[in-house]
């Protein structure tokens, strides 16, 4: 029974590992010169929210990475691919106490006890996606006034996203 607990706390903390290290993945389909497809896919634990900012993120690495400086987003699909895998092992806990006491030919006991349970949670898996349609703009094109800056998109360390290889984004 020993070995059992510590099997499954090495096992949560394996899942909580997991869990933490991949939040959300993207990725990119050139459509045209100056438009693309992002496709984000980001964990439960993310939520609809971190697929969407992984999804804008990347679109505005990837108009820096191409020439371009701004962008407007054509079309916006998402999907909520999560539902319930399984469930944590349940265990019970039941401590106990008694009180024995005689008089003369008879004997009298009293106790109780008590089971706590713990476990039974949900496991969720699957994702939660976004597909972004993208355009491209350079400083003079038409429609780049009403176009959104990546390099605003991303902050002041514009400069570190675009360099980075992680396409990872949380």
């Amino acid at each position: 029974m020993m070995g059992r607990n510590i099997l499954l706390r090495l096992a949560g903390s394996a899942l909580a590992v997991l869990a933490v290290a991949s939040c959300a993945s993207t990725s990119v389909v050139p459509l045209s010169a100056d438009t693309i497809q992002v496709t984000a896919q980001a964990d439960p634990d993310c939520g609809p929210r971190g697929a969407q900012q992984a999804a804008l993120k990347r679109a505005a690495v990837e108009t820096l990475r191409r020439g371009f400086d701004n962008f407007v987003i054509l079309g916006i699909q998402q999907a909520n691919n999560t539902r319930v895998v399984g469930y944590t092992p349940v265990q019970a806990q039941t401590t106990s106490d008694a009180v024995g006491t005689d008089w003369g030919n008879s004997s009298y006991v009293t106790g109780r006890s008590t089971t706590t349970y713990s476990g039974g949670q949900a496991v969720v898996g699957g994702s939660y996606d976004q597909n972004l349609t993208v355009q491209m703009f350079r400083q003079g094109d038409p429609g780049f006034d009403r176009a959104i800056s990546a390099r605003a998109t991303l902050g002041p360390n514009w400069q570190k996203a675009v360099a980075s290889k992680d396409d990872d984004f949380c």
